[in-house]
């Protein structure tokens, strides 16, 4: 279920990343960008959970490289179908809504049942998480139209 649920949300990935690759190449690395340091840690507490479950460290690896190889069939087909604004917007809803389902019906729960001997601790870490990552969001939409090479 793990690796079947990691495919999917890889498969929005690679259409978000898509979809804003036909916008401009600015906006397509910083979704690019956004996209990575979401993954990182997801993918590695995937990995996790695929060997805490009892499989080798090499089957583990494989079926997370096997459900990050998804992203790129939603790359394929976001880029070759999100032509025109209405595309990318239907691309930009379905994934926005895919993004917050995760995070409401999965990551949520699990923050707030976890077991800790410092709860405020692991509280203020959480927290701290979410704005870090939100305020790296913000600054990519802020100051997307500045990025130059």
């Amino acid at each position: 279920m793990v690796t079947i649920g990691d495919g999917i949300h890889n498969f929005a990935d690679g259409l978000a990343i898509g979809a804003a690759f036909s916008v401009s190449w600015k906006s397509g690395l910083a979704t690019s960008l956004a996209v990575f340091c979401h993954e990182l840690p997801h993918e590695l507490g995937d990995f996790a959970i695929l060997l805490h479950s009892g499989l080798s460290v090499k089957k583990a690896l494989m079926l997370n490289v096997g459900s990050a190889l998804t992203s790129f069939i939603g790359l394929y087909i976001a880029l070759t179908v999100s032509t025109d604004l209405a595309t990318n917007q239907w691309i930009a809803a379905i994934t926005s809504g895919l993004f917050l389902y995760v995070g409401l019906a999965d990551m949520l729960p699990t923050m707030i049942h976890a077991d800790n001997r410092r709860p405020w601790l692991m509280f203020l870490l959480q927290n701290l998480g979410l704005l870090s990552g939100w305020g790296i969001l913000l600054l990519l939409s802020l100051y997307e139209e500045k990025i130059g090479f």
